[in-house]
């Protein structure tokens, strides 16, 4: 099993998850947006990178969008930062991320009630 660290912000929060090769992990709540929640599953090993895939699931009665940051260290290798829009009760479709550590950390921030990044909603969890 791995070890894989996972922080999920915007009020920084951390979560120590263990998965299994070619397993979806239980769903997890982010740690600011409680209708927000994510998966992972370790592909392992292509050539010399991990290979993750993540799915979202919005939790919100209505569409939502938000931005989302995969890095293998925090605040270094940013791999991906991307706006996700969602509707509702929806579940994302997988996406393939690539990272050069085994460890690897997920950021959602600036959540919004629409599908344009503005009028952003705070943290729902103190």
């Amino acid at each position: 099993m791995k070890k894989i660290l996972l922080l999920i912000v915007f009020v920084m929060g951390s979560y120590t998850v263990f998965a299994q090769t070619g397993e979806w992990e239980e769903w997890q709540k982010t740690s600011c947006y409680s209708k927000i929640s994510f998966r992972l599953k370790d592909e392992g090993m292509r050539g010399q990178q991990h290979v993750w895939k993540v799915q979202f699931k919005n939790d919100y009665g209505q569409l939502i969008s938000f931005n989302y940051h995969v890095t293998d260290k925090v605040k270094q290798h940013d791999t991906t930062t991307h706006r996700k829009t969602m509707n509702a009760g929806h579940i994302s479709d997988e996406t393939e991320i690539f990272t050069k550590e085994a460890d690897i950390f997920l950021l959602v921030d600036k959540v919004s009630l629409s599908p344009y990044p503005k009028d952003f909603i705070d943290c729902d969890k103190g």
